[in-house]
């Protein structure tokens, strides 16, 4: 893994990004690093991804969509900074930090979408951004303790509620999102079998 200064990281991220996002970020990685040791990921690339998966998240829509273009990226993500953030997350840390570890990458890549055939630092990176510690919803203590129970089944749910509330919202749901959902639902369908 990249001898990238978590440090430096640290204050990057405390100087551009909003104070809430920022103390979200770190309990991202305080859920990470825990759901890492449980079920025996990297702990470093656990820390690494979830410090620095909502880096973008600074970045205006007008920032988001010029760097869209100039990354060639799909036009789905034009004007949709929450979906685009994760990508251009993924660009900036590239080119900007020169971060070139693609576990780690992915991770900070499909933290908002998911996708199907996860790996677990990719799982545990999507689970951790919902259910840490400053998620206050309903339901956030439950999949907190299933999370650390089975992992599969959290991002199951986690993936559930964010469709959920997408459909709600009649905003529309990443193909990605539907492709992780159905993958897990047939994992965990033939466990139970």
């Amino acid at each position: 893994m990249e001898s990238i200064s978590m440090e430096l990281m640290s204050e990057y991220l405390k100087r551009n990004l909003k104070p809430r996002r920022y103390t979200h970020s770190l309990g991202v990685v305080e859920t990470a690093t825990r759901l890492a040791e449980i079920y025996g990921a990297n702990r470093e690339k656990a820390h690494l991804a979830a410090l620095v998966h909502d880096i973008a998240k600074c970045l205006t829509q007008e920032e988001s969509n010029r760097l869209v273009r100039f990354y060639g990226l799909p036009w789905k993500y034009r004007n949709n900074q929450p979906l685009a953030h994760s990508k251009l997350g993924v660009a900036l840390l590239r080119d900007e930090f020169g971060v070139t570890d693609e576990e780690v990458l992915s991770a900070v890549s499909y933290h908002t979408t998911g996708k199907a055939e996860m790996s677990l630092l990719e799982e545990i990176i999507y689970v951790a951004d919902a259910i840490e510690p400053g998620r206050d919803y309903e339901d956030a203590p439950r999949l907190r303790a299933l999370a650390e129970k089975d992992l599969h089944a959290a991002c199951l749910e986690v993936l559930e509620f964010s469709i959920r509330d997408l459909k709600s919202s009649h905003r529309e749901i990443d193909s990605d999102t539907l492709k992780a959902y159905t993958y897990l639902r047939q994992i965990i369908g033939n466990k139970e079998k």
